[in-house]
């Protein structure tokens, strides 16, 4: 069934299969189509503007997603996660004869909110949207990280710098959409790559620079196949350690990534399953960065979850939800 989005005016398509998941879920089908409803969602969201204000609290001075001039009441953590407050003294009766959201609009501004979404972590003050991280510094929507610095939306990395959607990665810097990586520096959609820099769409290579779409090779510079020792002895004069000298070769990188084959795909492990950058999935319509999930529909960013429809950013044993956002743990819900 096509239909016309009330926000954009663009024509969509829902089918019989996304129709029946509407009847589940017990909600009227969207007027919006997957943009507009994935930046509604991401409108309730900000992932990476901090600021110092003071917790309404205790008036401790903390870090805060919320800035100083903000209406509400902004609570630490440890306040927030307190005995000393209870949310059910804010219940008031609901007046049938208002607006619903105007309603809810005023318990929002009375509730206190949490600073940062910041939990069980160890000396990691200043990352928002996470869980697990050790030793962390400005690392947003990434969880169980050990000694990362500038990382968005990454998970399971050890002792890495500027590291973008990427997993599993160790010693790792300046890389995006990587993963199961050692030891590389500029690396992009790649992966159980060592010692490689300037690579992209690369899997399983070892000691290669300034190389694209290359499976299992060792000792490759621009991607022709050199000798063990005159590649050592190329790497030695090219990566000098100089700042001029990297930016000179990421120049010469992006040209050639920019001529690079590139997959109309980037999946592994998946069945039955659209959208892009998937990984170890199972029924996954219209998703993008997914990993180990099953049975998702128009998901935007979805982590170890089962069952959701028109979410945005879930992980972490999230299962049947719908219209939810960053959200792990959660199960069967709607509007979240």
């Amino acid at each position: 069934m096509n239909k016309t989005c009330t926000q954009c005016g663009s024509v969509f398509t829902q089918d019989a299969d996304e129709l029946k998941l509407y009847e589940k879920f017990q909600v009227p089908p969207e007027e919006l189509c997957f943009k507009c409803s994935q930046m509604g969602r991401l409108a309730f969201r900000n992932e990476r503007v901090l600021y110092n204000r003071k917790c309404d609290f205790t008036g401790e001075q903390i870090v805060s997603i919320y800035s100083p001039d903000k209406p509400y009441k902004i609570y630490s953590a440890k306040a927030w996660h307190g005995d000393s407050w209870d949310g059910m003294d804010f219940g008031r009766d609901f007046d049938f004869n208002r607006p619903f959201f105007e309603q809810f609009k005023e318990l929002q501004a009375e509730i206190p909110r949490l600073a940062l979404i910041n939990m069980k972590h160890e000396n990691s003050e200043y990352c928002n949207m996470t869980v697990g991280n050790k030793n962390c510094y400005l690392v947003f929507g990434g969880d169980m990280n050990e000694d990362v610095q500038y990382g968005t939306l990454c998970m399971h990395n050890r002792d890495s710098l500027d590291i973008d959607v990427s997993n599993r990665n160790e010693l790792c810097y300046f890389m995006n959409d990587s993963h199961d990586c050692y030891g590389c520096q500029y690396t992009f959609d790649s992966k159980n790559c060592t010692n490689c820099y300037f690579i992209s769409d690369c899997v399983g290579c070892e000691e290669c620079i300034l190389c694209t779409n290359l499976v299992k090779k060792k000792y490759c510079i621009g991607n022709k196949q050199l000798s063990k020792e005159d590649y050592f002895a190329r790497k030695k004069e090219m990566l000098t350690g100089s700042r001029k000298r990297m930016n000179e070769i990421f120049e010469i990188f992006l040209k050639l990534r920019a001529n690079r084959k590139v997959k109309n795909y980037h999946g592994m492990n998946t069945e039955n399953c659209t959208g892009d950058y998937i990984q170890n999935s199972k029924n996954c319509i219209n998703s993008y960065n997914i990993d180990n999930s099953e049975d998702l529909r128009n998901v935007l960013f979805g982590v170890e979850t089962k069952d959701l429809f028109n979410c945005t950013y879930i992980g972490h044993k999230s299962e049947v939800n719908y219209n939810m956002m960053a959200t792990f743990t959660a199960s069967h819900s709607k509007f979240s």
